[in-house]
């Protein structure tokens, strides 16, 4: 536009010189000067005109590290050509939404393929998609918006991680094996005639009208409980930028987690506290994985409560029926601390500490492992860079894993 008006004052200009002088040439300057400018406008203005634009989407739901596929077509339904023409995706999802230069054929299209590979968890925008025209001399642009408006949800990526083990606690239903209980559990496997001295409770009754006999209920001593995954959210204790971020790393290990143990049919929770508390009650299947997969997704890492006031205030929800699996990259020594109450009502704690100075803060985490090992709590170390299948094979630290040695029956 700053051309223009440049164009237009050096008409203006040649328009006074002529009626000042008389001499032609000036008015022919004008004339032919303003030609273009008129020429320019009509250009530009009828290259955003006729227009239609479409983008096919694969998904609006994807994780990180998996690729963003999108088809973006302009169709030109004029029996003009048009050309200079830049079609650009507005996103703020990064490193998406570069230009493409085009041209289109009468009453033709042009169609190409993107592939954005999302390195964060979030909400992001997609759209509107913007095309710029301009003339050939750069004059003048117009701009125009096309489609609405759409959100692109980027999940944490789950890995494998096969050795991961978690406490178990001492209960009927929990544990790694199935094999029939005496006991009343969650899991019925079977059913059988009733036999002396059986609780009428475990009359299966449906099976009992059926058969025309009583018939009783034997179940898996099994999976029971429950899990609870607490992700460190607090800003004061991140660091890295990036997929290098130990709130990344904390989502990713926690969303990894879940899927393992909801996997194997075990009730799973999440307790985040971030720029808003994300609570997860636990539940038991794939929709909830998405649940807590969309919880992990949106809550950032702008929480102001330190972990220890986080397990203070949140106890009251495990119990002796509880394990728990913190995953932090704190090196305060107050959060070990918080566990002792949590450990003397029976609850199973497992932490998974992301080493700070790895991840690009100046302090260790000496003392936090020195004082879990005291409290015998199981704890996984993750550098920067680690293969997570690899770092959550074994807990680290003599005392920590000796603490696991001694539960190593009722581990899951």
């Amino acid at each position: 536009m700053r051309r223009a008006l440049v164009g237009l004052a050096l008409t203006g200009i040649a328009l006074l010189f002529g009626l000042a002088t008389g001499f032609p040439l000036f008015y022919r300057l004008a004339y032919a000067m303003a030609l273009v400018l008129g020429i320019g406008l009509v250009w530009a203005w009828m290259g955003v005109r006729g227009l239609r634009v479409e983008v096919r989407r694969r998904a609006t739901r994807v994780q990180v590290g998996e690729p963003l596929e999108e088809r973006i077509s302009v169709y030109n339904g004029w029996p003009l050509p048009k050309g200079w023409l830049e079609v650009r995706e507005r996103s703020d999802l990064p490193r998406h939404g570069g230009g493409m230069a085009i041209s289109l054929p009468a009453r033709g299209f042009r169609s190409w393929r993107t592939v954005t590979t999302p390195t964060r968890r979030g909400l992001y925008r997609l759209g509107p998609v913007e095309v710029r025209a301009s003339d050939p001399f750069g004059l003048f642009t117009f701009r125009r918006s096309f489609l609405a408006e759409e959100t692109l949800l980027v999940y944490p990526a789950v890995v494998p991680i096969p050795y991961f083990r978690v406490l178990a606690a001492d209960l009927p239903g929990e544990g790694p094996l199935r094999q029939r209980s005496q006991a009343l559990t969650p899991h019925a496997a079977a059913v059988r005639e009733y036999a002396y001295g059986d609780s009428l409770a475990r009359v299966h009754w449906l099976t009992t009208a059926r058969l025309g006999r009583l018939m009783v209920k034997e179940f898996d001593q099994g999976l029971g409980g429950d899990l609870w995954i607490l992700a460190d959210m607090h800003k004061e204790v991140q660091a890295g930028q990036e997929r290098d971020a130990t709130d990344e790393w904390a989502a990713t290990i926690a969303a990894s987690v879940a899927h393992k143990y909801l996997d194997a049919e075990l009730p799973v929770g999440l307790l985040a506290y971030g720029d808003r508390p994300a609570v997860v009650p636990p539940k038991r299947g794939a929709g909830h994985l998405l649940r807590i997969l969309e919880e992990l997704a949106t809550v950032q890492a702008g929480g102001d409560t330190p972990l220890d006031q986080v397990l203070q205030q949140e106890g009251g929800r495990f119990s002796h029926m509880s394990s728990l699996v913190v995953i932090t990259p704190s090196g305060d020594e107050a959060w070990p601390l918080a566990l002792d109450p949590l450990l003397r009502r029976g609850v199973r704690v497992v932490a998974i500490l992301l080493e700070p100075r790895s991840f690009g803060r100046g302090e260790g985490a000496e003392g936090v492992l020195e004082r879990l090992g005291m409290l015998g709590v199981p704890t996984y170390r993750v550098h920067r860079g680690d293969l997570l299948a690899q770092a959550l094979a074994r807990p680290t630290g003599a005392l920590a894993y000796a603490g696991a040695r001694r539960h190593e029956r009722g581990m899951v």
